[in-house]
């Protein structure tokens, strides 16, 4: 019978202090249970570990074989117990994040940075793919989460939480007047310098589709793959961007403003993903709430 971590625990206490009572108020226990657990490893391998005086317990050689092997279970067994408290505690761990592009340059920074300020323990593995590959990416299990614009979600194995929505606005310089408009509506933007994203993409699709029904069609001076690229043409006086305003990074382009578009107003959703089927790790739970948080400010 393989020995419970508390007769080990009664060997080792034994030997270091060579008493029963002592061995006892150690792990506080009664003398009696400490001699019952040293009883029952002698028995349970037919070997005798202590030779008994009337003053003081005396290994025996296979006492002294024993414990060796006994202080590295023990030691093993309270590494794994601090690993897995520190694991609850989010003091260590790590942390699989796939980002859809837009969310990767314009979002996840602040987000990343309050997390890493929080737990900064934490190991954070990211993965920026292209949007049509976010869900997959997801669902084979390659990550513990993904963020980004994904279309309605027809499938058990995923579940999906909106983060945070934005208008489709048309993205300028700051001339002293732009920045200043409340909104803008197509009428007023599709005969401009417009810069937008190339058809296809799934930005472009629900644009192209809002404004079929209103009679529309959007001829873009410009068409890029990258959202990136949208914003540094508009940020060298190249044209207006038409984007969600949660995707201009603020940060690295000042010099930018977003002003919402509307009749027809274009709603585009950030959303949380993950696998249906599995329990995010305290850790994964907690980049959750950093996210929640960061892509309210």
């Amino acid at each position: 019978m393989i020995p419970t971590m508390r007769q080990l625990e009664a060997l080792v206490a034994v030997y270091r202090l060579r008493s029963l009572t002592k061995a006892a108020a150690e792990l506080r226990v009664t003398q009696s249970a400490i001699s019952l657990l040293i009883q029952q490893l002698e028995q349970n391998f037919s070997l005798k570990l202590f030779d008994r005086t009337t003053r003081v317990l005396h290994p025996t050689a296979a006492c002294e074989d024993a414990v060796p092997i006994a202080e590295r279970i023990l030691a093993g067994a309270q590494g794994l117990d601090r690993h897995m408290r520190d694991l609850v505690e989010v003091k260590t761990g790590r942390i699989a994040v796939a980002v859809s592009a837009g969310v990767a340059s314009a979002l996840l920074p602040r987000v990343v940075a309050r997390y890493r300020a929080d737990y900064p323990d934490v190991g954070i593995e990211l993965f920026d793919v292209a949007p049509d590959e976010l869900l997959e990416f997801v669902i084979r299990g390659n990550c513990d989460l993904g963020i980004g614009s994904i279309e309605s979600v027809d499938t058990p194995e995923v579940k999906v939480e909106t983060l945070m929505q934005s208008s489709l606005s048309a993205i300028g310089l700051k001339d002293g007047r732009f920045e200043k408009r409340a909104r803008l509506t197509w009428e007023e933007v599709v005969g401009g310098q417009l810069i937008a994203m190339r058809r296809g993409t799934r930005i472009r699709s629900q644009i192209d589709e809002a404004l079929a029904r209103t009679g529309r069609r959007l001829e873009p001076a410009f068409e890029v793959s990258l959202i990136t690229t949208a914003l540094a043409l508009t940020a060298d006086g190249v044209g207006t961007s038409i984007l969600p305003a949660h995707m201009l990074p603020v940060g690295q382009f000042p010099m930018l403003a977003a002003v919402p578009l509307t009749r027809p107003n274009i709603v585009r959703h950030v959303s949380l993903i993950s696998r249906a089927a599995f329990v995010l790790s305290p850790a994964a739970r907690r980049f959750v709430e950093a996210a929640k948080l960061g892509m309210r400010l």
